[in-house]
C-alpha cells in the first residue's frame, strides 16, 4: 500500500459563530427571590436576537462541521482532521456552497438590522437592554468559516544537524506517532460504521413501539436511511489502511443496504426484520476488530 502521506492530507477548520445568549443577572435574582432559592444556583439566560438570518447562519455553522467536514474526514489531533485526497474536491465544493450562502446571510443581517432590533425589543419586553447588543457588523463578523490544508508529517523528512543515532531515534518516534494516529483514525471509521448500522437496527426495531411515558409510538425516520447512503458513498475512501474487514463491510452495505425505501420499511414488519438482520450481520463481521 502507498504511504498514507501520498493519499491524504490534514485539514484544520475554523468555524465560529455569534454567541446569541446572555445571562440576565437581574431576572435570575428575581426568580431566585420568587422561589425562595439561593441566587447562586438560579440562572436565567435570554436569547438576544430572534432573526431568520441569524438562525440560518447558525444552521450553516452546524452543517459545515456535521454534514460537510466530519463525514468525509477522520480525527487526527485536537482541531485537526485527516482527509483523503479523493475527497478534497467534493469537500471544497460543498464547503464553498455553504460559505457563499453564509456571506449572503451576513449581508442580510446588516441590511435588516433596524428590523432585527425592533423585534428584539418586542420579544424581550422589559428585559431588553440595548447596551447588551453589539453592532450589526460585529454579529455578521462573528461568523467565520475557513480551513487550511497541509501535508501530513513524514518521518523521513528530518532536517537537523544531529548525530546519526539521534536522528534515527527521532525518525522512529515520529513514525510510531504517525502510525498510532493513522490507526486511531481508522478505528474511528470502524466505530462510525458500527454506530450508523446500529442506529438503523434500533430504528427498525423500535418502529411502532411506544416507550413508557411517550405520547406517541416511535416512527422509523427517513434520515436513518439517508445516513446509510452517505456512509456507503464515503466509506471506500475512508478505509485508509486497506483493512479487508472494512472493505467487506463497505461492499456489504452497498450490495445489501442500497436503495432502502423508508416508507416500505415502515409499512412492512417483515421487511424491517430482514434489513435489521442484514445490518446485524455486517456489524457482527466487524465486532472485535480492534480488541
Amino acid at each position: 500500500m502507498d504511504k498514507i502521506q501520498n493519499n491524504a492530507m490534514l485539514i484544520a477548520a475554523t468555524i465560529k459563530k455569534f454567541s446569541n445568549s446572555r445571562k440576565d443577572t437581574s431576572i435570575s435574582a428575581e426568580v431566585a427571590a420568587t422561589k425562595n432559592a439561593n441566587p447562586k444556583v438560579i440562572t436565567v439566560t435570554k436569547k438576544l436576537l430572534d432573526a431568520p438570518a441569524i438562525k440560518a447562519l447558525n444552521r450553516i455553522a452546524g452543517q459545515l462541521r456535521n454534514s460537510v467536514l466530519n463525514p468525509v474526514t477522520m480525527p487526527w489531533e485536537d482541531g485537526v482532521r485527516l482527509i483523503t485526497v479523493d475527497q478534497i474536491e467534493s469537500f471544497e465544493a460543498e464547503w464553498d456552497k455553504k460559505v457563499d450562502r453564509a456571506e449572503e446571510l451576513k449581508r442580510e443581517v446588516i441590511t435588516e438590522w433596524p428590523n432585527i432590533l425592533k423585534r428584539a425589543k418586542k420579544d424581550l419586553g422589559d428585559s431588553f437592554d440595548i447596551s447588551e447588543l453589539p453592532s450589526a457588523e460585529f454579529v455578521a463578523g462573528s461568523y467565520q468559516f475557513s480551513y487550511i490544508l497541509r501535508a501530513m508529517p513524514d518521518s523521513g523528512d528530518i532536517r537537523v544537524n544531529l548525530p546519526a543515532d539521534k536522528i534515527a531515534k527521532i525518525k522512529a518516534q515520529a513514525e510510531s506517532d504517525i502510525n498510532k494516529r493513522v490507526e486511531s483514525a481508522a478505528e474511528s471509521v470502524h466505530e462510525r460504521v458500527i454506530d450508523t448500522l446500529q442506529s438503523l437496527v434500533d430504528g427498525l426495531e423500535r418502529h411502532g413501539s411506544k416507550p413508557v411515558g411517550a405520547k406517541r409510538a416511535s416512527k422509523f425516520a427517513d434520515t436513518t436511511v439517508e445516513n446509510i447512503e452517505k456512509l456507503a458513498q464515503v466509506l471506500p475512501s475512508l478505509n485508509i489502511t486497506g483493512d479487508p474487514k472494512l472493505a467487506q463491510a463497505s461492499n456489504a452495505i452497498l450490495s445489501q443496504l442500497n436503495g432502502l425505501d423508508p416508507q416500505r420499511l415502515r409499512d412492512s414488519s417483515t421487511e424491517r426484520q430482514a434489513v435489521a438482520n442484514k445490518a446485524k450481520s455486517i456489524v457482527d463481521n466487524l465486532t472485535g476488530l480492534w480488541d
